[in-house]
């Protein structure tokens, strides 16, 4: 029985706190006060007064889609990012990104390292669910987590009871579960339901399913994904892109429009026969359309809107996106604004913003596993993608460190990576 259930347990026999309304402040003072809370409301408050997580919708784990209580679902997410480029450009560098990852097994603070035991762990890690290498698993996982930020991850194991893999599992089919207190609940119960095809199916405990989230928050057992984040501008980069796609197809609005003269003795139906006369010898031909045309005397034509496309805007658009994702317009390969002291710049902030969150989140959840299904005294951490001058200050740093004898060598090897 886990401490957290004990003491639910244990506090059955303690009575919840009681107010009472008629009761006097401690002061004596009885006119103009801020008065005394309403007491809890019957069936609410825990007994022993712990509170709830968030104010959840009655009956929420009943028959509830995934997401089908926040304001975008997982497919609208998923759309969104396949749709736009920005995003998928964003995603590029970040798997261009994950091919830098050198994996590392180290020993814990305190422990000295097995080689043997450290290459078993590695050549684990290698393939971490048996089939896909460690950069496509990474890859996929990436990609949950930046479109909808549902990362889920089953432990698939051996009938001995061993770890066999961490398979991935579309985070989109994922529903966790609540107890009464918002809380994830604790095993044996089950924690996650997998819906497919829009029908409940598996349920699994929090020792079967890992569920991961970037950025979880306090009144919503979901994550907020960085292309929840711009919505609303990836909405209008996407209306953009068909608004300018309509300038080489069949827009709705026309490129202009010709008047005759002013006491022209043209009928409307001759205005008609020549207008559907000159579209119909431009439509679908791109070599009549850069000759010139011959209008009778008289004419005179209008534009109604930009011969060019607002590219500008386009780009505000996508430095917005980019920014979400913590990356830069050069590392997208806008390199127009960018010099050689300003790149080392964005390059740092890159590192600061991308790789190093990135890497820290996947090196905590594979530490975690490490530790609780091969051995506890080994963690895995990163190494190929520092910050070029970090490494020379972080070594100088400690190498005055181990002079000193604040720290042995081994912690400072630990510390660099190596």
């Amino acid at each position: 029985m886990t401490k957290r259930r004990q003491r639910v347990l244990n506090a059955q026999r303690v009575p919840a706190r009681a107010i009472d309304p008629t009761a006097i402040n401690e002061h004596g003072i009885t006119a103009f006060t801020p008065g005394q809370p309403p007491p809890p409301g019957p069936g609410i408050v825990a007994v022993d007064g712990t509170p709830r997580q968030f104010t959840f919708p009655a009956g929420y784990n009943i028959a509830q889609r995934p997401r089908a209580t926040e304001l975008t679902s997982f497919e609208l997410l998923r759309q969104f990012a396949a749709l736009y480029v920005g995003v998928q450009l964003c995603e590029r560098v970040y798997l261009d990104i994950l091919g830098r990852l050198e994996l590392r097994v180290v020993a814990r603070a305190g422990g000295r390292a097995d080689a043997a035991t450290v290459r078993r762990i590695e050549d684990w890690l290698a393939r971490p669910d048996g089939e896909r290498d460690l950069r496509a698993w990474l890859g996929a996982a990436t990609r949950d987590l930046l479109e909808i930020d549902a990362l889920a991850i089953y432990r698939r194991r051996r009938r001995d009871g061993r770890i066999w893999g961490l398979e991935l599992v579309d985070g989109a089919t994922i529903k966790p579960l609540i107890d009464a207190l918002g809380r994830r609940p604790e095993p044996p119960a089950p924690a996650y339901q997998q819906f497919v095809w829009g029908m409940p199916a598996g349920l699994y405990a929090s020792t079967e399913l890992d569920y991961l989230c970037e950025t979880p928050r306090t009144d919503s057992v979901y994550g907020v994904s960085r292309v929840e984040r711009v919505l609303y501008c990836i909405n209008q980069a996407l209306r953009k892109q068909t608004f300018d796609l309509a300038r080489y197809t069949d827009g709705v609005v026309p490129a202009g429009i010709l008047y005759p003269p002013v006491n022209s003795e043209w009928t409307p139906e001759q205005i008609v026969e020549y207008e559907q006369h000159f579209n119909a010898m431009l439509a679908g031909n791109d070599q009549q359309r850069m000759r010139v045309k011959v209008a009778p005397p008289g004419f005179t034509f209008a534009g109604t809107h930009p011969q060019e496309p607002n590219v500008a805007f386009d780009q505000w658009l996508l430095n917005i996106t980019a920014a979400c994702f913590g990356l830069t317009m050069a590392e997208l390969g806008m390199t127009e604004q960018v010099n050689k002291s300003s790149g080392e710049t964005q390059e740092n902030v890159v590192y600061r913003r991308a790789v190093r969150p990135l890497a820290d989140f996947f090196a905590r959840y594979l530490s975690r596993v490490v530790a609780e299904e091969l051995d506890p005294g080994y963690a895995v951490t990163w190494g190929g993608f520092d910050e070029p001058e970090d490494f020379a200050a972080k070594a100088q740093s400690l190498a005055l460190l181990v002079e000193r004898g604040i720290i042995p060598p081994e912690r400072a090897r630990e510390m660099l990576g190596l």
